[in-house]
């Protein structure tokens, strides 16, 4: 082999049987003790070639060796620090559970993984699109951060696939039979009415128990909320004359959130086990995320705008790049929604 440059580094061959018998190393130093060259080992390989092409690329673009070898459980601990605290409990759940089914790969470098590593992840999830795509939009990330931190140069998650999003028939709208029973079910039931502000709001369940008190506008009859998306976090959301009783009535407690029980904050988990109880009570069957579809349909049977239906359920529009509403909109928007 040619003579490498002065600082460049060395490869060389291990004795012994080996499956991969050459390392790349460099030099970083000097031991104190007794002067002799300190090394760090940028990896071990099958062929001389290989090593070559390490060094190579570390001279190119060197490198921290403590980042080199983080595991996409070191990333997955340094996006928990970045992204989990500014989440909703149900977003970080979703993370934790496709977190979960990175276990194969929890302690492989990262610099070691490939796009046929994760596609054969994915591929094994024995769960619906919306896992799958869970899993992906978590890699993506970690992949990004890996990149941030100059570890890799390229995102291969980005190049999985996970197939086209199955056509969902789980969700079905509330009849007008339905909506009129739920009215009638307020004195009896005390979380007919959580029912009533999705349908009336479109709210997601879990963005209706992330609202506090302190974001309801009695006043100017609108409530800031909402999660999941950039277009979706921190909206108006017009109060609809309908449920304005329900509202105010929650926000005239000690309580925090205006839907507690017993003085504490519904998690989804608890508030779905309440939903499923008061549907088995009241002879319907439906879903919590069905409130929400009920609000669409009912949009747009009623000819609202659909810039404000986007506006007011959290979907991206082309007319606008952030959530900055003027009276006028505010306005605007509670017209709409008081026309269902």
């Amino acid at each position: 082999m040619k003579r490498l440059p002065k600082g460049y580094g060395s490869v060389y061959k291990l004795s012994g049987s080996r499956r991969r018998p050459f390392t790349a190393r460099i030099q970083t130093g000097y031991k104190a003790e007794s002067g002799r060259p300190e090394y760090k080992y940028l990896g071990y390989y099958k062929t001389s070639q290989e090593a070559l092409q390490a060094l190579m690329e570390y001279n190119k673009s060197p490198y921290d060796f403590d980042l080199i070898n983080y595991t996409i459980s070191d990333l997955y601990g340094e996006f928990k620090k970045r992204k989990l605290s500014t989440l909703s409990n149900s977003g970080v759940y979703i993370y934790q559970a496709a977190y979960k089914y990175l276990a194969p790969i929890h302690n492989t470098k990262i610099k070691d993984i490939k796009t046929f590593h994760l596609q054969k992840i994915i591929d094994g999830i024995d769960r619906k699109w919306q896992t799958k795509n869970h899993v992906q939009t978590l890699l993506n990330q970690l992949f990004d951060i890996a990149i941030e931190l100059d570890i890799i140069s390229k995102n291969y998650a980005k190049f999985t696939k996970i197939g086209p999003k199955e056509v969902s028939n789980i969700h079905k709208a509330f009849t007008t039979e339905e909506i009129k029973r739920l009215f009638q079910a307020i004195k009896t039931e005390p979380f007919a009415d959580t029912v009533l502000i999705m349908i009336y709001s479109g709210l997601r369940p879990s963005e209706l128990l992330n609202i506090k008190k302190s974001a309801v506008n009695l006043e100017e009859l609108y409530i800031t909320a909402g999660s999941k998306t950039k277009a979706g976090k921190n909206r108006v959301i017009p109060i609809n004359a309908r449920i304005l009783p329900f509202i105010k009535n929650r926000c005239n407690s000690s309580n925090i959130y205006i839907i507690e029980k017993n003085g504490c904050p519904v998690n989804y988990s608890s508030y779905r086990r309440i939903y499923i109880d008061l549907m088995k009570k009241l002879n319907m069957e439906h879903l919590p995320h069905d409130g929400r579809h009920t609000f669409a349909s009912l949009a747009d049977t009623a000819g609202m705008n659909k810039v404000s239906i986007k506006r007011i359920m959290g979907h991206a529009t082309n007319d606008i790049t952030e959530n900055v509403y003027t009276h006028k909109e505010i306005d605007e928007l509670i017209k709409n929604i008081n026309m269902i």
